[in-house]
């Protein structure tokens, strides 16, 4: 897939504002399993924007958060809830 141009200021800004999101999480889900103590829907709505950042590969510098997100869409609930919106928009196509 083909990265989103953005002009040199706004994609600096972008790239910067993810870079320290993606820093303040990575402690985070280096010493938790999941965010909020046992898996929620914080994981599923986390995992479902790390996908994306990671699709344009913007993890590589976080291995702590791409093994989190790599634990958080192997869960059920996850692969339900995913499922479950694809459905609900395959649905609206027809």
């Amino acid at each position: 897939m083909e990265r989103v141009k953005f002009s040199g200021q706004s994609e600096k800004r972008f790239d910067d504002f993810l870079k320290l999101r993606l820093d303040r999480l990575e402690p985070v889900v280096a010493k938790r399993e999941w965010l909020a103590g046992s898996f929620s829907v914080a994981d599923i709505l986390m995992a479902d924007v790390l996908r994306l950042v990671d699709r344009f590969e913007g993890l590589p510098a976080h291995p702590e958060t791409r093994d989190y997100l790599k634990r958080a869409t192997a869960r059920p609930a996850f692969v339900k809830a995913h499922a479950d919106q694809i459905a609900h928009f395959a649905k609206a196509d027809t």
